[in-house]
């Protein structure tokens, strides 16, 4: 039986930005052969590293084809991206930046590229962290009713890709769905340790890659004695069209872009009919 490939592709980066109201290109992708593709979403988050009272980080993310492998071509495309508002004092809790998906329809040639740049509005004393990415694929996936759903679940410190879990899939399962990442902080809260980045699918019995999503939300780091976590974000299920053969294995990992002294909570999920 040939090995079924996934229709839903995704990309992403992940990168310290600056101290100044600049722009910061995240990450130059360059997509799969095989295209053309449709980018189906665009989606960003911005936390602050060490931050600092009185710095709020306002910002926004647009995407630019260098070498014009794009239709139409994505200029203007400044979309929001959520703000992390300054605070009094020396001591501050960590804030959410919340997963927010752009529905979006431009197409990319097999191998064209595509320049993710973070525009920062004001300057900070110290960088934030910015994340992006686009999904990508042959056919818009449908949001459908989910059927079943299952996960794996770690607790993460280490800056290097980390491996999940391994979620196996019915004898019947005919297609995933839906992909969703869940990441928060857990035992004692560190100063200045910001939680941002990424999930990835693999497996032996589906071509994946690229396949490199997001979580529900980053985090902020805060300042001095820190108080909490600004509260929680919902859960994102994203929708996909990735067939399988029954029995499928798939393997998750995640890549965290600081260290955490105490181990942050991980859960990827995946829906499937």
């Amino acid at each position: 039986m040939p090995v079924p490939e996934a229709d839903t592709r995704a990309q992403a980066g992940v990168s310290a930005l600056a101290t100044t109201a600049i722009s910061t290109t995240v990450r130059t992708l360059t997509l799969p052969a095989g295209g053309p593709w449709t980018i189906f979403q665009l989606w960003g988050m911005v936390v602050g590293d060490t931050p600092n009272e009185g710095d709020g980080i306002f910002a926004h993310m647009r995407l630019n084809a260098p070498s014009g492998d794009v239709s139409p071509n994505p200029a203007p495309s400044r979309f929001p991206l959520t703000p992390n508002p300054s605070y009094l004092g020396a001591t501050g809790n960590a804030i959410s930046s919340p997963l927010k998906l752009w529905d979006v329809n431009y197409k990319i040639n097999g191998k064209g590229t595509l320049e993710l740049i973070i525009q920062q509005e004001v300057a900070n004393t110290t960088a934030p962290i910015g994340a992006m990415g686009i999904i990508f694929g042959k056919t818009r996936p449908v949001p459908t009713p989910i059927t079943y759903i299952d996960r794996v679940r770690a607790q993460v410190t280490s800056a290097a890709v980390t491996a999940v879990g391994t979620i196996t899939l019915s004898e019947n399962a005919k297609k995933i769905t839906h992909v969703g990442g869940v990441i928060g902080h857990d035992n004692v809260l560190t100063a200045a340790e910001q939680l941002i980045g990424i999930f990835s699918l693999a497996s032996d019995d589906i071509v994946f890659p690229p396949s490199e999503y997001p979580f529900q939300a980053a985090f902020s780091g805060g300042e001095g004695a820190l108080v909490g976590n600004e509260g929680y974000c919902v859960p994102v299920m994203i929708p996909v069209n990735i067939p399988v053969v029954g029995g499928a294995r798939i393997d998750a990992s995640v890549d965290l872009q600081l260290a955490q002294t105490n181990a942050a909570e991980v859960a990827i999920y995946i829906a499937y009919e």
